[in-house]
């Protein structure tokens, strides 16, 4: 079974660029969801969690490795996803020449149980990354949105691959091979 999922810039899928800059990732979100399934690192500004919207199933995961915070509910995030998705869906309604009586709803579920970091730790990013990696490997045996469950246990050795693919990209994708550094900030 082919899928195809889109990605989202971590930079403006976040709390800050919402409250600011909603339409812009409204936008974003909306473009993605041409896609299977929409995945994105969001940051609630001092946290990273994995959002997966399934357009398939039309879910949306929340998987949240710092479980400690109960009060976080992701309001944001849903009324922007929800956003995205209703424009999207008057996008395919008016492409579409039989109309749906109703249009499709998202469910989103914040209580997707995910392995959760070490108390104390800074390790957020990385448990995003592990996130995203089973998601891909899980699609293609994925029959119903149920079937997808996240890993319940990460050990430090399972982050390992994630630190030398992180690793690799930066060494081959960011820096210069003759180990020069650019930043436009100090020009």
């Amino acid at each position: 079974m082919q899928c195809s999922v889109a990605f989202l810039d971590p930079q403006v899928f976040t709390a800050t660029v919402i409250s600011h800059q909603p339409s812009t990732v409204t936008q974003a979100i909306k473009n993605a969801m041409k896609n299977d399934y929409v995945v994105g690192a969001y940051n609630t500004g001092g946290h990273w969690v994995t959002v997966i919207i399934s357009m398939k199933y039309k879910e949306v995961w929340y998987l949240d490795s710092a479980k400690l915070f109960p009060g976080r509910k992701f309001t944001d995030v849903r009324h922007i996803v929800n956003w995205a998705f209703d424009a999207r869906m008057e996008e395919m309604m008016k492409a579409n020449k039989k109309r749906p009586k109703t249009k499709p709803k998202l469910t989103h579920r914040i209580d997707v149980k995910c392995a959760q970091q070490p108390s104390g730790t800074f390790l957020c990013g990385f448990y995003v990354a592990f996130n995203m990696l089973k998601l891909v490997g899980d699609i293609p045996i994925m029959k119903k949105a149920a079937d997808f469950n996240a890993a319940l246990t990460v050990s430090i050795e399972d982050l390992k691959p994630v630190r030398e693919m992180l690793c690799e990209f930066i060494l081959k994708e960011t820096l210069d091979p003759k180990g020069n550094f650019y930043s436009a900030f100090y020009l």
